[in-house]
């Protein structure tokens, strides 16, 4: 029995093996990906920044928005960083000081989207857990502290896995599964997958206790109670496909780190390699049309902002 179970564990993982070598080659094809990394960070860095133009021009856009700034500047920073120095040190072979600083700042970056999205969803559970509370428990000096203090956390995290701790070798690519060492390659996975998974079961969740809610308000004897419940439901299915995109453009890097933490080293881990940062910096494209596309307000308010500066353009 014993000599049967080693056979049928030794077939099982030559089958997996000889699937994973079938990627053979497709990697060095791939390369080219790296110029398209640039591309994407062009495109990020414009819709973001068209946000954050609407919402300082726009009184409409002020208050909804307003917990979403964050996250569009730090997608907009992610954009210029994926153009300027994570894209160009994959091109062009660098030094280690030059790697270690793109990887630092982009890590940097990366790891406070996480922690964007994180304090969306905590806002939005107070706000509907605790909506008369919610005045005075999210304040706008609470707000600016906490954002604060979620930029500091990310650089010290970063800083620790890859200034204090890394992997690096004279000559190897510059990618952060090079760099990182196996702890910090666990604490990324691990993350990544928790804060996904938990976002998406508060979101979920919430939106249960949303409907309960309408279904025991009158819409003619409570219609502004009504209205309110209503766009906070629409708010909270729109950051759930958020997060819903997160995690399908993180989860080619989780599972690209998760092969490298067990030793696995395959055609298939380098295809990964190869995509994984495309995957990354489509995210920040990706949030913004999500908002344009489920928020009527904001259609509209983009919608005016391309008119004026048409009409800035005739002028």
């Amino acid at each position: 029995m014993a000599n049967n179970e080693s056979l049928n564990s030794t077939d099982v993982y030559n089958i997996i093996e000889n699937t994973l070598n079938d990627f053979k080659g497709i990697h060095k094809s791939l390369d080219w990906l790296s110029y398209l990394w640039v591309l994407l960070g062009v495109v990020g860095m414009t819709v973001n920044a068209l946000f954050i133009v609407a919402y300082s021009r726009s009184d409409n856009l002020q208050k909804p928005a307003q917990k979403l700034v964050n996250l569009a500047v730090d997608d907009f920073l992610i954009s210029a960083a994926a153009t300027f120095l994570y894209s160009p040190a994959q091109i062009i072979r660098v030094g280690k000081s030059v790697c270690l600083t793109s990887i630092v700042i982009t890590g940097i970056l990366l790891i406070e989207q996480i922690l964007a999205l994180v304090m969306i969803t905590c806002d939005r559970y107070i706000a509907v857990v605790k909506p008369l509370l919610y005045p005075q428990i999210i304040t706008d000096r609470r707000i600016k502290v906490v954002i604060g203090l979620s930029w500091i956390a990310a650089a010290l995290i970063v800083s620790h896995n890859c200034l204090v701790s890394n992997n690096w070798k004279s000559g190897s690519k510059c990618s952060f599964s090079n760099i990182l060492s196996r702890n910090g390659q666990i604490v990324s996975v691990v993350v990544v997958l928790t804060s996904g998974i938990l976002m998406c079961a508060v979101y979920i969740r919430l939106m249960l206790i949303a409907k309960k809610h309408l279904r025991q308000i009158n819409p003619e004897l409570e219609s502004t109670v009504y209205t309110e419940m209503r766009q906070q439901l629409r708010i909270m299915k729109t950051f759930l496909m958020v997060v819903g995109a997160f995690l399908i453009c993180w989860g080619p890097a989780a599972l690209r780190l998760g092969l490298s933490i067990t030793g696995i080293n395959t055609n298939f881990t380098k295809l990964l390699a190869a995509v994984d940062g495309a995957f990354l910096f489509c995210n920040p494209i990706m949030d913004t049309i999500i908002y344009v596309w489920r928020m009527p307000e904001y259609r509209k308010d983009f919608s005016n902002l391309f008119v004026n500066l048409q009409c800035g353009t005739n002028e």
